[in-house]
């Protein structure tokens, strides 16, 4: 039985329970849309602040979930960037702190390690204006030997996917998800559109780079942090990040993975889940709607992105890979050539903020010295050379 038909059968107590988990889901539905707002959640919901906020603390936050805001890229004028790559011989033991250095320098917002195949599927969120200097970049590494290989995916946008909480038992930690149900999909994610670009400045980039680590910080201790007056900061809050949307949502990190800032580690949760994703190449815009229905069904899903090719992350629990295996063959049915799936190592993978540093505030305008990324790595491959000659 999924989640959400009533069991007449049910004892009082297992009633109760049900109605706990119930209210659980509506406080992350809310989470998802408006971010960690108890009075405002507790408003809307009409229960107590009290009962809220002990429900948040107890059942999300208790649980090992962090919550993040999850930015609108392309109202920052971003565009997704997708590099399959391997690294050479002499490289490969560098690869996570040369990927990692990507974040600084060329726009790079996450990483991850492939099983069995050992190459990287990085992320990059370029401004729109340079996604030729990042290739010709991406490029050149190649051909100075850092990489063996190298595959260059352009997608129009990126969206984070909403937990879908109806699914989830909050008090067992177990999914429930009717795999035999027919649907034509989720309609609305199905046919979520881009944003368009609008203008922002940098305090807003840096609030929502805090935001993005911690959605749970105050703007108090994001002042102090920052060292930007609060009165100021508060409006950019209201008037840009609220105002022009450009955080459209909050992630609600149902896998556990979470990079610990005090530490400087990811964490993750062992052995819970099978992480991957699905890549499939040259789609026109029909492809793309019929994969995109298919696979908005699942419960599991975690990021896509879409463009001339397709992009999904998703993590299946132990207990349903060959399911959600299954549901995978069924959506790339017309398409399996051009398609790939990668199974991901999640103690080789990060995902960092987006690249705030690389905005020019007196400009205000993104930017990309790329004569001083080729150096700087130029420089990077004869520091390495010369340690592993």
């Amino acid at each position: 039985m999924s989640r959400g038909l009533v069991d007449r059968g049910m004892t009082p107590g297992q009633r109760d329970q049900e109605g706990v988990n119930a209210r659980t889901v509506q406080l992350v539905k809310l989470l998802t849309e408006i971010g960690p707002d108890v009075p405002e959640i507790s408003r809307r919901l009409g229960q107590f602040k009290e009962s809220v906020r002990y429900r948040y603390k107890e059942k999300i936050l208790n649980k090992g979930f962090s919550v993040q805001a999850a930015v609108d890229h392309e109202k920052l004028g971003l565009r997704r960037i997708i590099a399959i790559v391997d690294f050479s011989d002499a490289y490969r033991r560098f690869s996570q702190s040369i990927l990692a250095s990507m974040n600084e320098l060329c726009f790079l917002v996450s990483f991850s390690r492939t099983m069995p195949g050992g190459y990287y599927v990085a992320h990059f969120s370029v401004p729109r204006e340079f996604v030729d200097e990042l290739k010709f970049f991406l490029n050149t590494m190649k051909d100075k030997g850092m990489f063996s290989r190298l595959e260059v995916l352009e997608f129009d946008w990126i969206r984070m996917v909403p937990m879908k909480a109806e699914f989830y038992d909050f008090d067992t930690g177990r999914w429930d998800f009717d795999w035999t149900a027919k649907s034509t999909g989720d309609f609305r994610s199905a046919h979520y559109l881009p944003s368009n670009p609008t203008r922002f400045d940098l305090t807003d980039l840096l609030l929502i780079k805090e935001l993005q680590m911690d959605a749970n910080k105050s703007l108090k201790d994001i002042s102090e942090k920052l060292k930007v007056n609060y009165k100021k900061l508060a409006w950019h809050y209201t008037t840009h990040v609220l105002s022009k949307r450009l955080i459209n949502g909050y992630r609600v990190n149902w896998m556990g993975t979470k990079y610990d800032y005090t530490i400087e580690k990811v964490l993750h949760r062992q052995h819970r889940y099978l992480a991957g994703s699905l890549v499939v190449r040259g789609v026109d815009e029909y492809e793309a709607m019929s994969l995109r229905q298919v696979v908005n069904r699942l419960p599991f899903l975690w990021s896509e992105a879409v463009g001339a090719n397709y992009f999904c992350e998703f993590s299946f629990p132990v207990d349903f890979v060959v399911e959600g295996l299954q549901l995978l063959t069924q959506a790339i049915g017309e398409v399996k050539e051009r398609a790939e799936v990668f199974t991901i190592d999640q103690s080789d993978a990060a995902g960092f903020t987006i690249s705030y540093g690389r905005y020019d505030q007196t400009r205000k305008r993104w930017e990309f010295n790329l004569a001083d990324l080729i150096s700087r790595f130029e420089t990077l491959i004869m520091e390495i050379k010369k340690e592993t000659a």
